[in-house]
């Protein structure tokens, strides 16, 4: 007997954006007629709603992790590379504009669901590890990595808007506290 084929995930995942983008909620129904499928095709690919937001949230992590990673590249055998990187990372993703609904979903899942929570946790610990092991000052590079995550949610969240000019300066700020580290932080001098 054949195996059913798989529907493309991507089609799905992108419908589940959209649905929450446009309707602050998320009902299988609608993701199965924005992603132009049955509501048996959604349900066979992802058995609830809860697996649509985890399978969204693991995209979107993978997605980040593969972003930030190849915005590191240019800087690989340099210290701090992966810090530059995020850095790096961030000049190039202006802020959302107009928000993003989908995003404040998603927050809002995290924040309700152990499991999810869970996923994001043991990627920041990686991150975290990483940005660390790699640093030419541990103490300034997690410095520098906090300041850039209270950047980037500060954004998309909504909870301040900085104009480009200010997220520009702000961004070389960080860089310069991540390079301050080589003779700052921690190191008997600052």
């Amino acid at each position: 007997m054949a195996r059913p084929r798989k529907h493309d995930q991507s089609k799905i995942l992108d419908a589940v954006e959209r649905v929450v983008a446009r309707d602050g909620v998320l009902t299988v129904d609608a993701v199965a007629k924005e992603a132009g499928v049955s509501k048996a095709t959604v349900l066979y690919e992802h058995a609830s709603k809860r697996d649509l937001i985890a399978a969204l949230v693991n995209r979107t992590i993978q997605a980040d992790n593969a972003f930030n990673k190849a915005c590191a590249a240019p800087f690989e055998g340099k210290p701090d590379a992966p810090l530059k990187g995020r850095i790096e990372a961030a000049r190039r993703s202006p802020p959302v504009p107009d928000g993003n609904p989908a995003v404040l979903s998603l927050v809002s899942a995290l924040m309700q669901d152990a499991e999810l929570r869970a996923e994001f946790h043991r990627n920041q610990k990686t991150l975290s590890r990483h940005i660390l092991a790699e640093a030419s000052n541990p103490r300034a590079a997690r410095l520098a990595w906090l300041a850039l995550e209270g950047l980037k949610y500060q954004q998309h969240l909504e909870l301040h808007d900085w104009n480009e000019a200010e997220r520009a300066e702000i961004l070389s700020d960080i860089e310069t506290l991540a390079d301050f580290g080589k003779d700052g932080i921690g190191n008997g001098n600052g």
